[in-house]
């Protein structure tokens, strides 16, 4: 059971709600209104009613909403069916669902290549893919083969 000192670290961004400056969240931020600014969190939940735009950096990121401009995330960026995510990103983990959203430049950092270089398969670089995103902007995501 979760007590107020549980959640004390953490931030709710309600629907309607503006927010615009800098938050820095201990723990989770979970949006559901507008934040334009800069947001460092440990987690952030962007709800489908939810939208940041501007410099956000977590370990965590998951989006149903939309989320653009510059965003750092150190560990695993989850763009779910209703995501739609723009801009420039750095990532150690990602997954798109079928619907989910991303157009901009996109730079895995902080992982280790998918493939050794000698068995990258047509990669121009090892672990790794370039496709263009519907934008037209360059992306770069881990290969994977389906032998």
């Amino acid at each position: 059971m979760a007590t107020n000192m549980d959640q004390s670290n953490n931030l709710v961004i309600g629907n309607g709600v503006t927010f615009k400056g800098t938050l820095n969240v201990p723990k989770k931020a979970t949006i559901y209104g507008t934040v334009d600014g800069e947001l460092t969190a440990e987690e952030i939940f962007i709800g489908q009613s939810g939208k940041i735009t501007g410099k956000v950096t977590a370990r965590s990121i998951e989006v149903e909403g939309e989320l653009h401009q510059v965003i750092h995330c150190r560990d695993h960026l989850h763009i779910r069916a209703t995501g739609k995510v723009s801009g420039k990103l750095e990532y150690s983990q990602i997954q798109i669902e079928r619907g989910g959203e991303f157009r901009g430049e996109m730079q895995q950092v902080g992982a280790a290549p998918v493939y050794p270089s000698s068995n990258a398969p047509g990669a121009s670089k090892p672990g790794a893919l370039s496709a263009t995103t519907p934008s037209g902007a360059s992306a770069t995501t881990p290969s994977a083969s389906k032998d």
